[in-house]
């Protein structure tokens, strides 16, 4: 195909009006049914946000207090809770993956179906005119692309979102003047 032929097509391409945030909202009302993934991918999220800034904390702790205190017992303690606590990170990213997974194969089966049935209740002249397989193969795509949306993106933005706003709160906390130091120096997102 020619980049001509393919600018062509990707200007036939009827542009949408609608607000980004109205469109996320209509995807997202596909997720209702499957709340309690959708609860479990969340709360998983927030529990290992909770580690992420914990985790640090604790290291810091065992150092002062295991090595630099000289208490051979409570390092190894320590270092096993720490263990535990890594374990428990992985065992939290596995519900998450898996929660977010289902919810988001769940909500693309249910757009396939909406397509199927609305791509069938069209009448016969709209398919002799319009090109079948082409509008399936934009909808499998289109139907991908909102799976992804659904499962891993808005994850992956909210848990860096998050992280970074928890990394500053305890930079700020442990010293102000450094934290809002390197909090200067970082670039706006």
């Amino acid at each position: 195909m020619s980049v001509e032929k393919a600018t062509l097509q990707l200007a036939s391409i009827p542009r949408t009006s609608t607000p980004l945030l109205k469109l996320l909202w209509r995807v997202y009302a596909y997720l209702r049914p499957y709340w309690k993934k959708v609860l479990v991918t969340y709360l998983s999220l927030f529990a290992i946000l909770a580690l992420n800034t914990l985790i640090p904390q604790f290291i810091r702790w065992i150092i002062d207090t295991g090595i630099d205190g000289n208490q051979p017992t409570v390092l190894t303690w320590s270092v096993l809770a720490l263990l535990g606590l890594t374990i428990l990170k992985g065992v939290l990213n596995y519900f998450q993956g898996i929660s977010s997974e289902i919810a988001s194969q769940n909500v693309a089966f249910d757009l396939r179906n909406a397509i199927q049935s609305k791509l069938t209740s069209l009448s016969f002249s709209f398919h002799d005119q319009s090109e079948t397989g082409e509008l399936l193969s934009r909808a499998i795509q289109d139907v991908e692309r909102l799976r992804f949306l659904t499962g891993r993106a808005t994850i992956r933005i909210l848990d860096g979102s998050l992280l970074i706003i928890a990394t500053a709160v305890v930079m700020i906390l442990m010293d102000y003047k450094l934290g809002i130091l390197i909090l200067l120096t970082m670039p706006l997102l």
